[in-house]
C-alpha cells in the first residue's frame, strides 16, 4: 500500500490524467475504506476458509494476484483473508488455489459477492466440479 501511495505522489503532474480513468476508486472507496466496508458487511471472516479472525489480524487480499499491477487494487478484486490463507495463496493463480480445496470456492462466492463476474465464475467452476471424473 505504501508503494502505491509513493508512486501516486511521484506522479503528481499526471494526477489529473490518471484520476479520470482510475479503477482503484470505482466504488467510491479507498483501499483501506474497502477493508472497513468488508468488515462491516461480513465481520472479520476469511473469504477462503470461513474462519473468524481478529479484526486487527485479518488481511486484505488480492483475489487475482497483483504482480505489480495497480488495476488489480480494484474493489472487485479484494477480499478479507486470514493470514494463513493469504500466505498459502501468495501469487498462486486463483483457479489453482481454489482447486486445492473445493470449499474455498464456496466461501469465496459467499464472502465475495462484490467480486467481478469472471472471478465469481472461476469460484463457481472450482466449487462445482465433480469429485470423480465422469
Amino acid at each position: 500500500m505504501a508503494r502505491t501511495s509513493r508512486r501516486r505522489s511521484n506522479n503528481s503532474s499526471n494526477a489529473a490524467a490518471v484520476a479520470a480513468p482510475s479503477f482503484r476508486r470505482s466504488s467510491g472507496r479507498s483501499y483501506s475504506g474497502h477493508r472497513e466496508w468488508l468488515l462491516a458487511q461480513h465481520g472479520s471472516i476469511c473469504a477462503y476458509c470461513g474462519i473468524e479472525t481478529a479484526p486487527e489480524a485479518i488481511t486484505l487480499d488480492h483475489v487475482r494476484p497483483r504482480r505489480g499491477q495497480d488495476a488489480y487494487d480494484r474493489p472487485d478484486n479484494l477480499v478479507l483473508a486470514c493470514r494463513d490463507c493469504n500466505a498459502a495463496k501468495a501469487d498462486t493463480p486463483l483457479v489453482a488455489f481454489l482447486m486445492q480445496r473445493r470449499s474455498r470456492g464456496v466461501f469465496l462466492l459467499h464472502y465475495g459477492e462484490h467480486l467481478s463476474e469472471p472471478l465469481k465464475e472461476l469460484a463457481r467452476k472450482a466449487s462445482e466440479r465433480p469429485i470423480l471424473p465422469a
